[in-house]
């Protein structure tokens, strides 16, 4: 293991220690006292000596390195979601000293190309892959089964035997539908993203489920996936259907929302209520800030991290298939 002209053996000899000492440092070994480890890698940063992972792929060794495949959204590829969700995965990988590569990639189909993070696991750079988003019939499922390649997914898939942790999608849509009916709304929009994640459906039957029980009159408007969408399609209905309130699925989406209420010189909540979905730090800095239905993205993330790191280390080992996370209504002043 090379760079430049520092070698492991220099990082050995300038900590007076063992090349074995050094590596096990390196390989992350439980068996390494908090001082020890603490010499090697303050020496190998003086040193500026690195890793060469690409070397270490090569050779069949675990990297330590997982990919995070994100839904591309016709490339709209991050939300302010996403960012959030990745942040906390970023931060958990490093407490159990795993790397994240983060690429676009599409549910449609896998790209075999060296842009694409389909190429580092196939090259044996990558030990194994999340996916953060899947799509029904999602082609890269079938890729990772295909070449048992340890994955999990995040989200919910239509086969009970992919492994999976994900938000409980039609509590979520429950619990926000029945709130605002409670609120005594009654007459809701709701807004959601595109029908080909199960999330949708499943947050759009939670939904129903809820207006259904109170006897609330809702519409329900699908592909509504992008700030600028949400921004014309409630323009276009408070003009024809002319909602109490509007549940969105996204706060971020609801932005959109909250300019054309504003447009119409109307009033938040008092002429018309928003509910969105995520609780992001921005939602409590809107005008009102927002109510929310809100997730737990640190145990998320947790789940996720430690759930990849099992199947990596014991592939064949049988657990249950799936973890699902409740959520909470998070009222603010839009409701």
């Amino acid at each position: 293991m090379r760079l430049g002209n520092v070698t492991i053996v220099d990082i050995a000899n300038a900590c007076g220690v063992s090349i074995k000492s050094v590596s096990r440092v390196l390989n992350h070994s439980p068996n390494v006292s908090d001082q020890m480890r603490e010499k090697v890698m303050n020496t190998i940063k003086e040193q500026g000596y690195q890793v060469n992972m690409l070397a270490r792929g090569l050779k069949g060794s675990r990297t330590n390195i997982i990919v995070v495949f994100a839904e591309r959204h016709h490339e709209e590829h991050l939300s302010i979601w996403h960012t959030i969700m990745l942040k906390y995965l970023f931060r958990y990988a490093k407490k159990r000293s795993m790397k994240i590569v983060l690429s676009p990639s599409s549910g449609e189909r896998f790209e075999e190309d060296e842009t694409d993070g389909f190429y580092l696991i196939a090259s044996g750079i990558a030990d194994g892959a999340i996916l953060l988003e899947n799509i029904l019939q999602d082609a890269r499922v079938d890729y990772f089964e295909k070449h048992k390649i340890p994955y999990i997914v995040f989200g919910e898939p239509e086969n009970p035997n992919v492994p999976f942790v994900s938000l409980d999608n039609f509590d979520v849509g429950y619990k926000g539908g029945n709130y605002l009916a409670t609120k005594q709304y009654q007459k809701i929009a709701m807004f959601v993203g595109e029908q080909k994640f199960l999330s949708t459906q499943h947050r759009i039957k939670g939904f129903e489920a809820a207006m259904e029980e109170t006897g609330t009159e809702y519409q329900v408007f699908t592909g509504i996936d992008t700030v600028e969408k949400a921004y014309t399609k409630a323009k276009e209905i408070l003009e024809s259907y002319r909602p109490r309130a509007f549940f969105v699925s996204g706060d971020e989406r609801a932005l959109g929302v909250y300019r054309a209420i504003y447009e119409r010189k109307l009033s938040i909540p008092q002429d018309v209520a928003v509910l969105g979905i995520d609780n992001i730090t921005l939602g409590n800095y809107y005008y009102p800030p927002i109510s929310t239905v809100e997730q737990d993205f640190e145990a998320l993330a947790k789940c996720c991290i430690d759930y990849a790191i099992r199947k990596i280390e014991e592939p064949d080992k049988e657990e249950r298939r799936g973890y699902i996370f409740a959520c909470s209504v998070k009222e603010r002043q839009s409701t």
